[in-house]
């Protein structure tokens, strides 16, 4: 017969049915071939086995033949002598084989927890409380005892399976006594056998967040007995998302070394959903940041760092330490494109005005986390500036912080800086110093919509500012300190000169604005005032031009916005004169800025006006 005709044949029919009653007959008999009891006790002694504890079994055993033999425990407590309970479950269910079965010696695979409850802790000696004699233990100190690249030779490869979690809790005990809860645990845990490849593919309830953890290595015994092994991770929540690869290892002096992602789409929330609370850092919004990274103790060392802060970029090296029973510390140097200044400052060190109605400072963050950061930038925009070629550096460390501009270009000129901030008992205050060196000063005046006669063209200032008030919840009202202006060529706008001595020889009060509909080109100019908490004293204001002198001062109270000052035009004496052609011209200013009213010295003295 041709095996065409065989298939076509009724002899085909009949060998399937045969085969099918063999199958039938095999899964019949089976449950009443196989012993029971000794896969009841074999799946107990197996869990002793792994875990070195006591195995108690609160109920028989089921089982379930269709369509794979299974055998199910319910209320498994898990013993580790004095350590107590280490881990409970509502049922524990296991694959096994029917040949081993009848045989009295079954063999387990693929296992299901359904609510368990694992306890992971370590004493206040730093016993941990899993550390026992157990099968998967021995199977790991083996490893670790073995040749560095050789494998053990007395090890089985004993066959694991999948580890099945449905509904389970995991509480993590430090020996400082704090607890970490993780809940709502499902997912497994693939591990065909000893020499093969982990994988977990869990999620849970983290500090209120759900969380999916993926993790994955080819030599899971190298691991867990203390040697490198190479490992993939992914942990992902809605505060954050970190993704590892690379080398880790699990001793005493436990390290890792790969690349890393970090992303989260608030700093603020990440640091809240790990139990920090830094106010500072509330403004920073979303972060993520690839490097290579490389742990030695509590210490990493990030290296091609790709930095995205809100919309800033950057690149460098970070150093960042987190020693136990310390604070946090970040350190190294990051290079920008660009990067909001102001808002980069307002995270880490709040400036003045941020927030006028709080009553004290907030210095928590000086010893919530130290920083040492060089910084550099392209581009850096404090508005309504922008900044070029910035260097600066920001440093948090003692109850101290400091953000200090070594160098950048501002309006073609030079700036530099420190804005420093300081803890005193429960108030705090700060500085602020600044230094312009040929900065177009019209273009700042004109930047910050300053209205009135005020200077423009080239020159150099310097401010030398402190508040004991908070820092940011200081206003230019609450500072005090110096200032100085030095221009060579320029020009005074919003003044006509010769209007303005016009008008105030008539002996009449008169309002600045109405001479406003000129220029006072000056060829030099010299400004220094002290401020006092909103009361500047002008000590020096000489503003000199081709053919006039105008000098002024007086007290500012710029918290109201007003101005009380006295003032002389006078003739430019030529060099060799001894005196001028004409007597000055003297006048007060008073009123508030920027419309004063002028009156003429001849009004308050009753003196005639100057012809």
């Amino acid at each position: 017969m041709t095996l065409s005709r065989f298939l076509r044949s009724k002899h085909l029919v009949r060998a399937i049915l045969v085969v099918l009653v063999v199958v039938a007959a095999v899964r019949i008999a089976f449950p009443f071939l196989a012993q029971t009891e000794a896969v009841e006790r074999g799946i107990e002694q197996t869990l002793e086995d792994w875990t070195g504890a006591e195995v108690h079994i609160g109920e028989d055993a089921e089982f379930a033949f269709w369509p794979y033999p299974r055998v199910t425990l319910r209320n498994v407590r898990i013993l580790g002598g004095t350590a107590g309970e280490v881990a409970s479950a509502e049922t524990i269910s296991a694959t096994f084989d029917l040949l081993g079965a009848a045989r009295g010696k079954p063999a387990f695979s693929d296992f299901e927890l359904v609510r368990p409850a694992i306890h992971v802790g370590w004493n206040a000696d730093g016993v941990f409380n899993w550390r026992h004699s157990g099968w998967l233990m021995q199977a790991i100190d083996a490893t670790a005892k073995a040749p560095e690249g050789q494998a053990t030779a007395t090890l089985t490869d004993e066959r694991i399976g999948t580890i099945s979690l449905r509904d389970g809790v995991l509480d993590i005990t430090r020996a400082n006594g704090s607890v970490h809860h993780i809940t709502d645990i499902n997912g497994s845990v693939t591990w065909p056998a000893l020499r093969q490849r982990l994988d977990l593919s869990l999620s849970g309830v983290v500090n209120g967040e759900m969380t999916r953890w993926t993790f994955g290595c080819d030599q899971p015994l190298l691991l867990l007995a203390g040697r490198d092994a190479a490992v993939r991770s992914n942990l992902a929540a809605d505060p954050a998302t970190l993704g590892f690869e690379g080398t880790a290892n699990l001793s005493d002096r436990a390290f890792v070394s790969g690349t890393a992602q970090l992303s989260t789409p608030s700093l603020s929330r990440l640091l809240a959903w790990q139990g920090k609370d830094i106010p500072a850092v509330g403004t920073v919004g979303q972060v993520s940041l690839d490097a290579t990274v490389a742990t030695s103790g509590y210490a990493a060392k990030l290296e091609n760092v790709k930095l995205a802060l809100d919309n800033a970029q950057a690149s460098g090296v970070l150093d960042i330490a987190m020693p136990p029973g310390g604070v946090p510390r970040v350190g190294g140097t990051l290079a920008f494109d660009r990067i909001d200044l102001r808002a980069f400052l307002t995270a880490f060190s709040p400036l003045p005005g941020t927030d006028p109605n709080a009553p004290t400072i907030d210095t928590a963050f000086i010893h919530q986390f130290g920083m040492d950061l060089r910084l550099s930038a392209k581009a850096a925009e404090f508005a309504p500036f922008s900044l070029r070629d910035l260097a600066a550096g920001m440093r948090i460390e003692n109850g101290r912080a400091t953000f200090d501009i070594g160098d950048s270009t501002l309006l073609d000129g030079r700036l530099t800086g420190r804005i420093a901030l300081a803890e005193n008992g429960f108030r705090g205050g700060g500085q602020l110093q600044m230094s312009l060196d040929n900065v177009d000063i019209g273009g700042i005046v004109g930047a910050l919509a300053l209205p009135g006669p005020l200077p423009s063209g080239i020159g150099s200032a310097d401010f030398e500012l402190s508040t004991a008030r908070p820092l940011w919840a200081t206003t230019v009202s609450d500072m005090s300190g110096r200032f100085r202006l030095r221009m060579g060529s320029g020009t005074l706008t919003h003044f006509n000169a010769r209007a303005f001595a016009e008008r105030a020889a008539k002996n009449a009060f008169f309002n600045v604005s109405e001479t406003a509909d000129g220029t006072f080109d000056f060829v030099r100019a010299d400004v220094e005032a002290r401020l006092d908490r909103g009361l500047a004293e002008l000590t020096k204001a000489e503003i000199e031009g081709s053919e006039k002198l105008l000098t002024l001062s007086g007290m500012i109270p710029y918290r109201t916005g007003s101005v009380a000052l006295v003032g002389t035009l006078a003739d430019r004496m030529p060099a060799g004169t001894a005196t001028a052609a004409n007597p000055p011209l003297s006048f007060f200013v008073g009123g508030s800025w920027p419309e004063p009213v002028i009156s003429p010295s001849s009004i308050l003295t009753g003196q005639p006006p100057r012809q």
